[in-house]
This record gives C-alpha cells, sequence and structure tokens, in this order.
C-alpha cells in the first residue's frame, strides 16, 4: 500500500513516522512539499524522498492520499489534481472543510474519509474523530482508521457535523488541559514554591490523573469523590468552582469552539 502525503506539516509527520514504527515501509511513502526547510528535515530525519510539486505524483500508484495542508490551501490543491482513479481512496485532516466541500474540489470524487486528530499524536497518544462519505467501503475505512491508529485512538461519527463537537472536545482540547496546568504552575508559585518544583508538581498529576482514569473502572464522577473527604481541602476548592459556576463557563466555551468550527467550515467550504 503506497501512501502519499500532500503536506508535510507537523500533522503529517507525526502520522508518517507512526506509520513507519507499525512497519509501513519508507519506499511506500510519499510527500509533496513546497516548503524546502521541512522538505530537508522529512529526507534527513524519515529519509524520505519528498516531492516539490503535486504533478510529480504518479495517482495510478498510490492508494491512499492524505490532505494535509491547511485548510486555506486546501481547495486550490484539490482543484489542481484533476481526475482521481476510482481506486484511490482520500483521507483529509484539514480542519473544517466539508467533504461536500472536497468531493466538489475533486470533481465529484466521492472516496472521502475525513479525521479531525489533535497534537497529542505527535507522541503517539492523539485521538482522531473520523466520518466517511457513503461512497466509502468498509475496507477502504478500515485503511483510514488504521492510518490514524499509527498515532493513538480512533473514533467514528455517523453525522459529519459531530466532527465540530469532536474539534471542540478533543481537536482543542489540548490547550484547556495546558491552560489549566499553565494557571496551576504560576498559582503554586504565588503559594511560595518554585518554578522547577510548581512544573513537576502540576504535570505529575495531570499525568497520574489521566493514567488513573483511564486504568480505573470508576467513572469519572467516583474519583473525583474518593479525592474529595468531607470538610476537606479539595472540598473547599470545589465549593469555589461550583460557586462561580466553573462547569457553566467551561461548558459556554466548548460550546463557542464548536460555533467557531461551523463557522469556519462554511467559510472554508465556499472557496
Amino acid at each position: 500500500m503506497t501512501i502519499a502525503f500532500i503536506g508535510g506539516g507537523n500533522m503529517a509527520r507525526a502520522l508518517i513516522g507512526g506509520l513507519i514504527q507499525h512497519g509501513q515501509p519508507v519506499d511506500d511513502i510519499q510527500v509533496v512539499e513546497i516548503n524546502p526547510t521541512i522538505a530537508r528535515q522529512l529526507e534527513r530525519d524519515l529519509s524520505l524522498t519528498v516531492l516539490n510539486s503535486i504533478s510529480q505524483l504518479t495517482l495510478n500508484q498510490i492508494s491512499t492520499l492524505v490532505f494535509a495542508v491547511k485548510p486555506q490551501q486546501l481547495s486550490e490543491v484539490a482543484k489542481a489534481l484533476g481526475a482521481l482513479p476510482n481506486h484511490l481512496r482520500v483521507v483529509s485532516i484539514a480542519a473544517g472543510v466539508t467533504t461536500q466541500a472536497l468531493s466538489t474540489w475533486l470533481k465529484g470524487y466521492n472516496n472521502i474519509v475525513r479525521a479531525m486528530p489533535n497534537t497529542p499524536a505527535l507522541i503517539g497518544e492523539g485521538i482522531a474523530g473520523l466520518y466517511a462519505t457513503s461512497g466509502v467501503s468498509e475496507e477502504d475505512k478500515l485503511d483510514a482508521q488504521s492510518l490514524l491508529s499509527a498515532v493513538g485512538s480512533t473514533i467514528w461519527v455517523d453525522r459529519e457535523e459531530d466532527l465540530d463537537a469532536v474539534t471542540a472536545v478533543s481537536g482543542s482540547g489540548p490547550a484547556y488541559f495546558f491552560w489549566m496546568m499553565e494557571e496551576m504552575e504560576k498559582i503554586a508559585q504565588a503559594l511560595g514554591l518554585s518554578q522547577e518544583i510548581a512544573k513537576k508538581l502540576v504535570l505529575q498529576t495531570a499525568l497520574g490523573s489521566t493514567k488513573l482514569a483511564s486504568q480505573s473502572s470508576d467513572t469519572l464522577q467516583v474519583l473525583r469523590e474518593k479525592v474529595t473527604s468531607k470538610g476537606g481541602t479539595t472540598e473547599a476548592a470545589l465549593n469555589v468552582l461550583n460557586s462561580e459556576q466553573a462547569a457553566k463557563l467551561l461548558q459556554k466555551a466548548i460550546f463557542a469552539a464548536r460555533q467557531r468550527a461551523q463557522e469556519l467550515g462554511q467559510v472554508l467550504s465556499q472557496q
């Protein structure tokens, strides 16, 4: 199976690295990257042969074509490809661009899987939401899933609009956790701890909590309750968060992210 990536940025690099670690031969991976600096890095670090133009792709010899360019560039790139061979499966990781828009730019081609990965894919700990058009076979869906599984977990959604919720929760989600850890580190220093100690406490607490939650049969609510002793320090902190309606504020933030994803999708689809 030969896989071609159009775009060689961070997410493409993560996917390529994951594929190689899972046994994909380097000779069966092609990359088109017009930025010479990024191209040289890919050639040096992953021993890839990088093309500088999509005109150099031999589409008849490719089984999977991955669009990994910026969403604003996808229209131009897709329109420049011309007619695609029937055997080709297309995977797009360009945020916001609908399968209908991409199909239009590809002159009606409909064997498309759209994916919404997130940045922990860079260390093999990502999660990607996947949606397939009706023209995608079960075999092609499995191949697309295998591609994204090389850098983490995957989930399928039945409605494409649900990818906007995936974007709001997991696509943007790492930033929410980074923000909270950043603020906790600042607060720890305000309490008198050094920056080094504050960072170590926050990072290990976040890591340990995530591992505990992922390995425990308890719900997140039960895990929280087990830490919260009656009249204790944790309860005092949570009482403040509840009185300030922190949960409603978080909901408002994530809903805003989904709305923005919907708006960007509408704009990009009109290119």
